[in-house]
């Protein structure tokens, strides 16, 4: 009887073990050897030297690789500005809409762009942006606006704030699609409705209603929103390796199109590694600090 108990118990954790498995052989063993290798003079292949921290160090004194950390602060700064903002006014507005209808309509309709694969939403806004044949050029040019057109990717003053448009209206980031808006508009649905109506009893507005009550109420959503903001922040690259591929020059460098090049054009996997570990310690230290700083549902006063 008690073989039988003990079987029972474990049987569910059974069915998690293939999970675990491609887990461990996919993800953790090759984070654990990028870690490794990072003390190595390591080129993917023959040549694998330990060096202990040089390639630390010589990350650490490398302009390049300190001014894409820069650069990548820039994105993590206007991307968690994006998810806190238009993603949570438009959930606002569409929860304000009466017709339950119109609401199913526009959520599927957001829903929907969630289906198509990152790299062609990438490539249709490298066409709008094209210097010579892009859309944006060619209305500009059409409404008499020719003195604002310009060669948006290939102009470094320019380059990044195009990389960082893409996605507009940014409902979400570009890897998220349209989930900040999605998340928040499934909490507002959530709150119980005697809050609403002990605050129109009272006399509350609008905007008094949000601050107090729909803001704490989903305080854990936008918590998770601005760590993931965060962390696809730091880790972009398919954007910019699409789009610029870091140029034009290095006016839109990022540390993971800079790993790859250092990686996989000059086969420095060794420092890619370390480069990857400083990266990895960043993000964890933010997100760390983002969990201290930003409170849950259930602790806020």
């Amino acid at each position: 009887m008690k073989k039988k108990l003990t079987f029972r118990t474990f049987k569910p954790y059974l069915f998690l073990v293939p999970i675990f498995v491609l887990l461990i052989v996919f993800k953790y063993v090759p984070f654990g050897m990028a870690i490794v290798k990072s003390f190595f003079n390591w080129n993917g292949a023959n040549l694998n030297e330990f060096i202990g921290l040089d390639n630390f160090i010589e990350a650490f004194q490398d302009e390049m690789f300190l001014e894409s950390i820069v650069r990548a602060f820039i994105v993590m700064v206007v991307q968690v500005l994006i998810v806190i903002s238009i993603p949570l006014i438009t959930a606002e507005l569409l929860y304000a809409v009466r017709s339950k209808r119109m609401q199913y309509i526009t959520r599927t309709a957001i829903t929907f762009t969630m289906v198509v694969p990152t790299v062609v939403v990438i490539l249709l806004w490298q066409w709008l942006l094209n210097g010579d044949t892009g859309v944006i050029n060619n209305f500009l040019n059409s409404v008499g606006l020719s003195s604002l057109a310009s060669p948006w990717l290939g102009s470094a003053k320019t380059a990044l704030g195009s990389v960082l448009a893409v996605g507009f209206p940014w409902l979400g980031m570009v890897s998220l699609g349209g989930m900040p808006f999605l998340l928040y508009f499934g909490a507002l649905q959530s709150i119980p409705g005697d809050l609403f109506e002990a605050a129109d009893l009272d006399g509350v507005t609008l905007f008094q209603r949000i601050r107090m009550i729909d803001l704490p109420m989903i305080a854990s959503q936008i918590k998770l929103m601005v760590t993931l903001a965060i962390i696809n922040s730091l880790q972009i690259f398919d954007a910019v390796y699409i789009l610029t591929k870091g140029g034009p020059g290095t006016s839109t460098m990022v540390p993971a199109v800079y790993m790859y090049e250092q990686g996989f054009s000059y086969r420095r996997m060794g420092y890619c590694s370390a480069l990857g570990t400083i990266l990895f310690l960043l993000i964890m230290l933010l997100t760390i600090f983002n969990n201290k700083f930003l409170k849950n549902t259930e602790t806020m006063d």
